[in-house]
């Protein structure tokens, strides 16, 4: 399994208003977690979103904020 290098830290995440942790993969491997403590929908307040290759991407190019709203709206109905 390949792994990524995200440039963006915890602090970077929380800056823009979002909770973050770093976790764990269930191979053991470190995984980066985020929630939004204030958002309106309890799927994007209450569930912590992974920060993975399309996220971090997408973060990359709209924002912190943007592209986690973007990649966790629909997480109540989709799982993408």
């Amino acid at each position: 399994m390949a792994t990524i290098e995200l440039q963006y830290r915890v602090g970077d995440l929380r800056k823009a208003g979002l909770d973050a942790k770093w976790g764990r993969q269930r191979n053991g491997g470190p995984i980066l977690l985020a929630r939004d403590p204030n958002a309106s929908q309890p799927h994007q307040r209450d569930t912590w979103w992974k920060v993975g290759r399309d996220m971090f991407e997408a973060m990359k190019e709209q924002g912190v904020r943007e592209a986690f709203d973007g990649h966790t709206i629909l997480g109540k109905y989709f799982s993408i």
